[in-house]
């Protein structure tokens, strides 16, 4: 029986060194979740001795073990509980075996397998008191624990939440990989070349640790804010997406990012899209970003809004506006869309044609809004259909060429921005342009 109590107390002081932390009045607290309470008090109660009035209620521990491992498996749930305790140490499964072997990461290894090799090897017959009364499957509770360091690092690896996808949502305070449809290479961008090398430039220097500084953005609806901020993050390798509510930036601000935080081994882009400035509750970010406190390094906030944002938070980050689309950005975004196709040089006949047959299909209402989006909707005809392609390269060459109607272009977003931003703005715009006059 020694022999065992003092395995017992060795696994004790191992489950210690991987999941406890003095508290200020010198207790020490273990920060998981419930499986670790149990398993600590069940390490507890192998102390066979009558002085241990825990002994008698092994089975009660083991019992309890089962019910909270029904159904993610109590390895399962241990190598997640283990993971967070490496991450907190900056301790990753993929860079373990980079570390020399008396590093931290080696160490934490070697505790961690020597616990999940003592509870597989238990015979649970004999060290529990009152046998007859544990659910039959606690005998195989930990069956299935890891043997040797391959089997843990690939539990481990298994672990990871940022392991199983490219972008990310933050839900109930996971994350939960999403795959985004709007998503495209940057070079199928067109257009905007002020905007897109604005993007190129942040991303690339955050990437590369030179800036974290966040990103505000905002236009008129349609512009492909969301698709370029997430497909300029992923067109850098190391870069994770993460898109939070706005909830976050009002009240769950802090637990999101000390996740984040501890991640090292990733950058990652927060992203709020589609906000509403003005009815969001600015306080916390305000003091988390720019204020008393900063965000941390790994982790740069994107946020993009219809409406422009507050001086008071655009002081904290860089700004980018996109410009009204109007029929100059048309013929722009159409020149670049001709060169993707390998003209070096696009007739400017071309380009007015294929802009007026845009525009013509806004008006037979084939589309619901002048913007980037709907033009591009209208450009990826002609990716598919060669004989359209063919058909306005003859109609380029004609007497006859007919243009997009700036007027068109004016009148849409006149009444665009009346609806979204009211009578006063119209008014104000008009003061400013009187202003340059």
């Amino acid at each position: 029986m020694a022999e065992k109590v003092n395995a017992a107390s060795v696994q004790c002081g191992n489950f210690k060194v991987l999941f406890c932390t003095p508290s200020p009045g010198g207790v020490l607290e273990c920060s998981g979740g419930e499986i670790l309470f149990l398993l600590r008090e069940f390490l507890q109660s192998l102390d066979g001795s009558e002085k241990n009035p825990a002994h008698a209620q092994s089975a009660d521990y083991l019992n309890a073990l089962r019910r909270l491992s029904k159904t993610g498996g109590f390895p399962r749930m241990l190598a997640q509980e283990l993971f967070d305790a490496f991450a907190k140490m900056d301790v990753f499964p993929d860079n373990i075996s980079s570390v020399s072997s008396d590093g931290d990461g080696r160490f934490l290894l070697d505790t961690a397998l020597e616990l999940c090799r003592f509870l597989r090897q238990l015979d649970i017959e004999k060290i529990t008191v009152n046998a007859g009364r544990i659910f039959p499957e606690c005998r195989e509770l930990f069956r299935e624990l890891p043997a040797t360091e391959d089997e843990l690092l690939k539990l481990l690896k298994e672990c990871d939440p940022f392991s199983s996808g490219q972008v990310f949502c933050y839900r109930n305070r996971r994350f939960v990989p999403v795959e985004p449809v709007s998503v495209r290479k940057v070079s199928s961008f067109f257009g905007y070349p002020g905007v897109r090398a604005a993007y190129a430039d942040h991303f690339r220097d955050f990437a590369n640790g030179k800036t974290n500084l966040p990103l505000l953005i905002n236009s008129l609806p349609g512009y492909g804010k969301t698709s370029m901020v997430i497909s300029y993050a992923l067109a850098e390798k190391n870069l994770i997406p993460v898109l939070a509510e706005p909830d976050v930036l009002e009240e769950n601000w802090n637990p999101l990012i000390s996740s984040l935080a501890q991640r090292k081994d990733h950058k990652f882009v927060l992203f709020f899209d589609d906000i509403d400035p003005a009815k969001v509750d600015w306080y916390s970010f305000r003091t988390n970003v720019g204020g008393a406190f900063a965000p941390p390094a790994n982790v740069m906030p994107v946020l993009t809004a219809n409406y422009e944002f507050p001086a008071s938070i655009l002081s904290r980050g860089r700004k980018i506006s996109y410009p009204v689309f109007d029929e100059l950005r048309c013929s722009e975004m159409i020149e670049d869309f001709l060169r993707s196709f390998g003209m070096q040089r696009p007739p400017d006949n071309l380009i007015s044609l294929i802009g007026a047959e845009y525009t013509g299909e806004f008006g037979q209402k084939k589309f619901t809004e002048l913007s980037p989006r709907t033009l591009i909707r209208h450009l990826k005809v002609y990716e598919h259909d060669q004989n359209k392609r063919r058909t306005m390269i003859e109609l380029a060459s004609g007497e006859m060429i007919t243009r997009p109607d700036p007027e068109l272009f004016y009148e849409f977003n006149i009444n665009l921005m009346r609806t979204l931003y009211g009578e006063e703005y119209i008014q104000r715009l008009l003061k400013e342009k009187l202003r340059e006059l």
